[in-house]
């Protein structure tokens, strides 16, 4: 797990990959998922997971997954 630093800009954000060795620039991140529940993001964030999902737009890549 990470954290984000500054400000969410657009639809941009910079991550802290300090500590996590095999980290690359371009790799995959969860913002929430299997992982990282969105309600807990939407906690976070003051808001909820509804909202989360809403304003995606269509520059983020989805992967839906069964489960």
């Amino acid at each position: 797990m990470t954290r984000i630093v500054g400000r969410v800009s657009m639809d941009l954000v910079t991550l802290d990959l300090t500590g996590i060795a095999d980290a690359a620039i371009g790799d995959p991140v969860e913002l929430w998922g299997a992982q990282v529940p969105a309600n807990a993001v939407a906690a976070a964030s003051g808001t909820i997971a509804y909202q989360l999902f809403t304003n995606l737009n269509r520059r983020v890549p989805l992967v839906y997954e069964e489960g």
